[in-house]
């Protein structure tokens, strides 16, 4: 259905395709210009529109960095209420305040600065005068954010939607040109098999065709212990529970294969990325634990659904646990080196552009 619908809008992807090439060339010749910030920065973003796995990989940047520099995070803050800048205070701010991401990665590293701006140049300037301590600040989702001159860029790629494979919104899901990919410093295909042999990588790798100063790793997501939503409750084990899983992202697809492997899944309740839960969907919950529980019954959520699951008191008589993720990266090259070692390396030489050297 979806691709009958991409066929009529063909002229609109046509038109769009137009225009985001202007914009990308007005760049490109310094017609519009990008701003250097005086202070290290690193963006993650990606091509395609939908969940790729930003916020993992933005965590896994932010424990390189954070034992070494005075790390700040800077996202749009999407899904939000509130409008302008805004830097997070846990004892303040909630999911609809910030958003769902911004407040689980501040949530789970309290000390780092988190802040959010639709205008990431404003925000930076806004970050660096506040906080003089700040030496580096990684951008959330700003792979498309011209204006603004990263020393550093992270492109992700999802292993089984990656760019190559698809064509500009609307015909396709890319926000723009597959070639925009040249901008990238590193490339992460996300979500990549555990058993990815690296003749399998070196095959994939083949396919993006990066250019000689592109770094290409793999990552692969680890899933954690369980922790209680409500308590302080952990479970190492789930096998012998029965799971109702309940998710709000993009593609839940991974995370239910994972806890098919070895518990029965009674209902798999999905909703849309980002979805803000309404007390109709709290009763539908509620209904839907009571009709399918058995002695052993859970619920199983992701971190940043518990940012908004949490707000809802009527849930708090529920089992609900939440199983939060963990990233390994590796390549096809350097394999006496690590992903954090290169990108840190990476950092250190970036001496013209830093304040830390």
């Amino acid at each position: 259905m979806r691709a009958f619908f991409a066929y009529l809008l063909y002229p609109i992807t046509i038109l769009y395709s137009i225009g985001v090439y202007l914009r990308n060339l007005s760049y490109d010749l310094g017609w519009k210009k990008s701003i250097k910030h005086n202070i290290t920065t690193i963006g993650v973003g990606n091509l395609r529109v939908g969940g790729t796995g930003k916020t993992p990989h933005v965590e896994h940047l932010i424990e390189a960095f954070s034992d070494i520099y005075k790390v700040g995070v800077l996202s749009r803050g999407y899904g939000r209420k509130t409008k302008g800048l805004r830097i997070i205070d846990l004892e303040k701010d909630n999911a609809q305040s910030v958003g769902d991401e911004p407040l689980q990665m501040k949530q789970k590293y309290p000390s780092i600065v988190f802040a959010v701006c639709e205008d990431r140049n404003k925000g930076i300037d806004a970050m660096v005068k506040q906080y003089k301590e700040l030496e580096l600040i990684i951008l959330d989702d700003a792979f498309q954010h011209r204006s603004l001159s990263l020393d550093l860029s992270v492109l992700l790629t999802e292993y089984s939607k990656p760019f190559f494979n698809d064509k500009i919104l609307p015909f396709g899901l890319l926000r723009e040109q597959k070639k925009g990919y040249k901008r990238a410093d590193y490339i992460i295909i996300t979500k990549s098999p555990h058993n990815f042999t690296i003749g399998d990588k070196v095959s994939f790798e083949s396919q993006i065709k990066p250019k000689k100063y592109q770094k290409v790793f793999f990552s692969n997501i680890d899933y954690k212990p369980l922790y209680s939503l409500f308590s302080n409750q952990i479970i190492e084990d789930f096998s012998t529970n029965s799971i109702i899983l309940l998710t709000a992202i993009a593609d839940n697809s991974q995370m239910l294969d994972y806890i098919s492997q070895t518990s029965s899944v009674l209902q798999n309740i999905e909703y849309p990325d980002h979805y803000r839960f309404q007390d109709k969907d709290i009763e539908k919950i509620l209904e839907t634990y009571n009709s399918l529980k058995q002695d052993n019954t859970i619920i199983i959520t992701t971190e940043k659904d518990a940012t908004r699951l949490i707000e809802f008191e009527r849930l708090r008589d529920l089992p609900i646990f939440v199983l939060p993720i963990s990233l390994t990266i590796s390549s096809t090259a350097n394999k006496s080196t690590s992903f954090k070692e290169i990108i840190i390396d990476d950092v250190r030489q970036n001496k013209s552009y830093s304040r830390i050297y």
